[in-house]
């Protein structure tokens, strides 16, 4: 430790008093005895005076050593250990001093990191991704969700230009760093929000970007990041569902609100075939919007998490045939024949009668569509080891290639030319849902003549959901 300079020029000045005394002794002997009486004397008081100022600055330089090291360890950022109290009203006064800087330094670095704590866990728990950069846009803060959204290490983006980490696609391919960027119009509009189309991994991401205005001595901005991609497909999905529930709904209100006016136009003119015609055709509109309806209840009972199947003894051919009648009208309109080939006894199994009635009614109604009118439709099934299957079999244009599981996707259509209106693509994942709720599944294959769409189903107290 250096030493203090107050010590240091009482020791030089304890030396010039004993290098005087020392020339005092050496003039002694000329001097008479009164003299060399009157000059001892002197010599004593300037020993006496180096050893009193000798003692002095022993005593000062202890205390202000101690003040000199506690400021060097305040300096360097220690604030746990306290300043001691030194003697002197002067030293001490310094001291006290010292220590209340101390101490309120140590609560203001308690407060900081406190905040800092807090404003941690606040971004790193919201679910937008935060960023923020300087005057020339350089990343200088990155949340862990503004990093997993740009698919890299917070560290990796830090002191790059936003423009190369965010790699956002404008208008023929020209980025809109320097024209269009929310981050510049913030700056002078006192806030910017724009869309912005980032590519990342070969695919594009629509992010939302609120860019708040320059803060602070270094001109610091902060960005606030929402990935909306998902919600603008599934605002696309819903679109084109509303579009098709629209039409389905549309068509056979359609029909029915024609032969309805018709009746009501030219009743008494009408003979019994015609007015049986037109109640036919309503009867079938009904049936369509009943079908629509009870596959759009399925599907909210579904998604709700909360239903259940109940379970009872269930005759699967009773089940085929009431699905077959409540059929009956759509099948007779093409001209379709339905050939029922089912092994007697079938097993029973444990279930809900009306669920797996909905089942046949979508599979039979899939298949009246996609098969040409005066096509035959065939029903079959076996009894097997531990399950019973019910399939059945249209003449249509058979599973186009690579449809696989999307088959029985909410909202799913596959890539096939359809005979009739395409249809809201819930029937099958309906059908597929309640059956796997009963601990089975449904197969899909590609025939000689068109698709078999095969029910499996555990027969009666084997393979059970619990869940279910």
């Amino acid at each position: 430790m250096p030493r203090l300079r107050l010590a240091t020029l009482l020791i030089a000045l304890n030396v010039g008093l004993l290098v005087v005394a020392g020339s005092a002794v050496a003039l002694l002997a000329p001097l008479d005895q009164l003299a060399r009486s009157l000059v001892w004397v002197a010599v004593i008081t300037v020993v006496l005076a180096a050893a009193l100022n000798l003692a002095v600055g022993r005593r000062l330089a202890r205390p202000l050593q101690a003040l000199t090291d506690a400021a060097e360890r305040i300096g360097r950022g220690d604030l746990s250990t306290p300043v001691l109290a030194a003697p002197g009203a002067e030293i001490a006064t310094l001291a006290g001093t010292l220590e209340e800087m101390r101490r309120r330094l140590l609560r203001l670095t308690d407060d900081l990191q406190r905040q800092q704590s807090e404003s941690q866990a606040i971004l790193s728990g919201i679910v937008e991704g935060v960023f923020a950069v300087d005057r020339e846009r350089r990343i200088r803060y990155l949340n862990p969700q503004a990093a997993a959204m740009l698919g890299l290490g917070a560290e990796a983006a830090l002191g790059r230009f936003c423009g190369d980490v965010l790699n956002p696609q404008g208008p023929g391919g020209v980025r809109p760093c320097e024209d269009d960027c929310p981050i510049i119009h913030a700056r002078f509009r006192g806030g910017a929000r724009a869309t912005e189309q980032l590519l990342r991994e070969g695919t594009i991401r629509n992010v939302v970007i609120a860019s708040a205005p320059a803060e602070g001595p270094h001109g610091r901005q902060v960005q606030v990041m929402r990935d909306e991609t998902d919600l603008e497909g599934a605002r696309r999905l819903r679109d084109a569902v509303l579009a098709n529930i629209t039409h389905e709904f549309r068509t056979p209100l359609s029909a029915q609100l024609a032969s309805i006016e018709l009746l009501l136009d030219q009743l008494p003119e009408l003979g019994p075939d015609q007015v049986g015609d037109l109640v036919r055709s309503q009867h079938r509109g009904t049936l369509r919007l009943t079908q629509l309806i009870d596959n759009l209840l399925e599907s909210v009972w579904l998604e709700s998490g909360q239903g259940t199947v109940r379970r009872q003894e269930v005759a699967l051919d009773e089940v085929v045939e009431q699905a077959l009648q409540m059929t009956a009208p759509l099948i007779e309109q093409r001209g379709q024949e339905v050939i029922l080939d089912l092994p007697y006894p079938l097993p029973t199994i444990r279930g809900d009668r009306p669920r797996l009635t909905q089942v046949f009614v979508n599979l039979l109604a899939n298949a009246n569509k996609f098969s040409p009118a005066s096509a035959t439709i065939r029903i079959g099934g076996a009894a097997r080891e531990g399950s019973v299957v019910v399939w059945v079999e249209d003449q249509g244009p058979g599973l186009p290639q690579g449809a696989g599981a999307g088959l029985f996707q909410p909202f799913g259509r596959v890539e096939t030319e359809e005979p009739e209106q395409g249809g809201v693509g819930l029937g099958l994942w309906i059908a597929n849902s309640i059956v796997q709720r009963h601990g089975g599944q449904i197969e899909a294959a590609s025939g000689v003549g068109g698709t078999r769409m095969s029910v499996v189903l555990p027969r009666n107290g084997a393979g059970e959901n619990p869940g279910s």
